[in-house]
């Protein structure tokens, strides 16, 4: 087996069930998706998320795009970001996305009903928007009209800001990456 193989529960009738089985079927399923994106689709936005700033505010609309992972992310509705800082050392700003997981919901776990442990029942897939001095995306390769994901846990830079004596600003000579 090569680190590349992935695993999963063979079930037959009469089997014993655990939680392990079905965390294995789950990470393979997820595993086999990211892999799917990053290697066919590559990093970037696939619709939507643009970048404006409306009285002082960032807004990043609705859309949809795939992290170096693998992983989606997906925004449903408008962000309204706060405004900014600027100082003399940081006229610029990237907007960065990132995909998060969050434990949603949590079960009680033990053989009483007084028992207080709880055990994650539900997990998220959520997003975060933040500010960065650095483009995030810089240094990844770009193969006929695809970008080419590293695999590699970092946010996907959506946007460049500039800040000037009216305020904050897109940048449009920015080019986000993007999956054709």
């Amino acid at each position: 087996m090569t680190d590349s193989s992935l695993e999963r529960t063979s079930f037959h009738a009469g089997q014993l069930l655990t939680a392990q089985d079905f965390t294995r079927e789950q990470e393979y399923f997820l595993e086999k998706l990211k892999r799917h994106n990053r290697t066919l689709h590559g990093f970037g936005v696939v619709s939507g998320l643009n970048v404006t700033v409306v009285a002082g505010k960032v807004v990043v609309d609705p859309g949809i795009a795939l992290d170096c992972e693998g992983n989606e992310i997906v925004i449903c509705i408008r962000q309204l970001l706060s405004p900014l800082s600027a100082t003399a050392d940081s006229r610029v700003a990237y907007v960065n996305l990132r995909f998060l997981e969050e434990n949603a919901d949590a079960n009680p776990v033990g053989e009483t009903p007084e028992s207080s442990a709880t055990q994650v029942a539900t997990i998220r897939e959520s997003f975060e928007i933040c500010f960065g001095q650095e483009n995030r995306t810089r240094g990844h390769r770009h193969l006929r009209a695809r970008w080419l994901a590293c695999g590699e846990a970092h946010p996907l830079t959506i946007a460049k800001l500039r800040y000037s004596a009216q305020g904050w600003r897109v940048d449009r000579r920015y080019r986000p990456p993007v999956i054709k």
